[in-house]
């Protein structure tokens, strides 16, 4: 019964994610991707963040510490 609510919650969540526009950065970079066959180098720092910093990865990761606007 819990997976079925889960599975029934996550289908939602991907339709309602699915019906979000990409942003106006996303557009422009995939039109230049389009018309060059690259990425610009601030397109891929924005898109994947700075390469110097760590990333936190495992279980105890929770998504409110990764949206929160204070990290970085």
């Amino acid at each position: 019964m819990l997976d079925t609510t889960q599975d029934d919650l996550q289908r939602e969540i991907q339709v309602r994610l699915q019906q979000i526009p990409p942003a106006e950065w996303v557009r422009k970079m995939i039109d230049y991707y389009q018309r060059t066959g690259t990425y610009r180098a601030q397109d891929l720092r924005q898109l994947l963040g700075d390469p110097t910093k760590g990333v936190e990865v495992g279980s105890n990761v929770g998504v409110s510490s990764l949206l929160s606007k204070d990290r970085g």
